[in-house]
């Protein structure tokens, strides 16, 4: 029989430190899972009068002088999605969080994630709390999750917040992936229209404007509008695209300002059509993590700041601070929503029956549920709509491109005869 150490939190989130005796590692994991804690690191006496760190948190020697670049990594939703559900799945299985998370940092293939989590082992390891680790790396945890961490920690509740946050994600990134999917096809018969365009502009066209011109015909009309505008184009095109290039990047950088990027958000929430389906997918998003969130124990308050920025839109954003000041002012959750004039209906008559019958978050799931339904679908029908307009200016421009170069030739023809 020997004696484990160990640091858990019960289910008041207060940190235990003590030991339990036990014939292996796995039967003190099961028996302090038995007792409802969850253990954050375990180990044998004998390494803690050694002074020696346990074998389960190797870490490796440069991971904390490759912190920085590392953190600032792109990692897909996808990716995070599969970090938490088996951080989820291991803690719950009795688990210590450091041996979990060394376990997962090690089969990681994304690079950025993989650094990263092995940086939390080592800040483990220093003492640090989970809490504060993935606060470390705000390029890859964003605050939605850094909050949810923590509230996590304090109530003890780190394997459910897991599995919701992998809920979360793996919602969204599965519809984000059927939004790319569908628009995939569509978005390459554009990409053939363009280049088909470009070809015909810059190499075919002028050859034939070579040719008319040698026989002295006078050209129609029509044929001489086409053929201007096509010189004009060949003629400056390095201009024509420096400008574009120009532009482009003036209005990427404006965006990233903040009157800019207010600006960009508010120009796509007005746009028709797709300024409807940008609001649905952002208010799937808020409903979504506010659910989470309000599930989690975070408190309104703290939960609508944080998911302000989950939406992704600052419009939203500001709207959603200005609804939690009036929250804190003492006003319903519903009514400050319905003041803002941004919210739909639904939601606001939504958000009032679960606020009323204490169900708030299921609520907030449901209404999530439907308008993530209502974006798939718009998206679908759009996309099958997309597909047939794109081919028909594709065929009108091919069309008048060759009335441009046969009615010259029924015109000569003519002469010579």
């Amino acid at each position: 029989m020997g004696v484990f150490s160990y640091i858990a939190k019960n289910k008041e989130g207060q940190e235990i430190r003590s030991s339990v005796e036990a014939s292996t590692r796995l039967e003190a994991l099961e028996a302090l899972r038995k007792k409802g804690l969850t253990v954050v690191d375990l180990f044998g006496i004998e390494h803690e009068k050694a002074g020696a760190a346990p074998k389960s948190a190797p870490v490796k020697p440069d991971v904390k002088a490759k912190r920085k670049a590392f953190s600032s990594g792109k990692v897909r939703m996808g990716d995070l999605a599969i970090f938490c559900r088996q951080l989820a799945i291991s803690v719950n299985a009795g688990v210590p969080l450091r041996d979990a998370l060394d376990t997962i940092g090690q089969d990681l293939e994304q690079p950025q994630l993989q650094m990263a989590v092995l940086d939390m082992v080592g800040q483990l390891n220093d003492g640090k709390s989970f809490s504060q680790a993935v606060a470390s790396h705000p390029r890859i945890f964003n605050v939605m999750f850094c909050g949810l961490a923590k509230v996590a920690e304090e109530a003890g509740k780190l394997p459910e917040t897991l599995k919701q946050l992998a809920d979360y994600l793996e919602r969204t990134d599965k519809l984000q992936r059927r939004i790319k999917a569908m628009a995939a096809y569509p978005m390459f018969i554009a990409g053939f229209f363009v280049v088909v365009c470009l070809i015909m502009t810059l190499w075919i066209l002028p050859q034939f404007v070579d040719i008319f011109g040698g026989f002295g015909a006078k050209l129609p009309i029509f044929t001489t509008i086409v053929f201007s505008i096509n010189n004009f184009f060949v003629k400056y095109v390095i201009e024509i695209f420096a400008l574009v290039i120009v532009v482009t990047a003036a209005l990427v950088f404006y965006g990233r300002t903040s009157s800019g990027g207010y600006r960009k958000d508010q120009l796509k929430l007005k746009t028709p059509y797709a300024g409807d389906l940008i609001m649905k997918y952002v208010l799937a998003r808020f409903c979504r993590s506010l659910a989470i969130m309000v599930n989690s124990g975070v408190p309104i308050s703290t939960a609508m700041e944080i998911c302000a920025e989950a939406t992704g839109n600052q419009v939203l954003q500001r709207t959603v601070l200005e609804v939690r000041d009036r929250i804190l002012t003492g006003h319903g959750i519903a009514d400050s929503l319905a003041q803002s004039c941004i919210f739909p209906g639904l939601v606001v008559r939504m958000v009032s029956v679960g606020e009323d019958s204490g169900q708030l978050p299921e609520v907030l799931e449901k209404v999530a549920d439907l308008y993530e339904d209502q974006v798939e679908v718009s998206i679908m029908t759009t996309m099958a709509l997309f597909e047939p307009v794109i081919i028909c200016v594709f065929g009108a421009f091919v069309l008048v491109i060759v009335l441009a170069i046969y009615m010259p030739i029924f015109t000569v023809s003519s002469s010579v005869q």
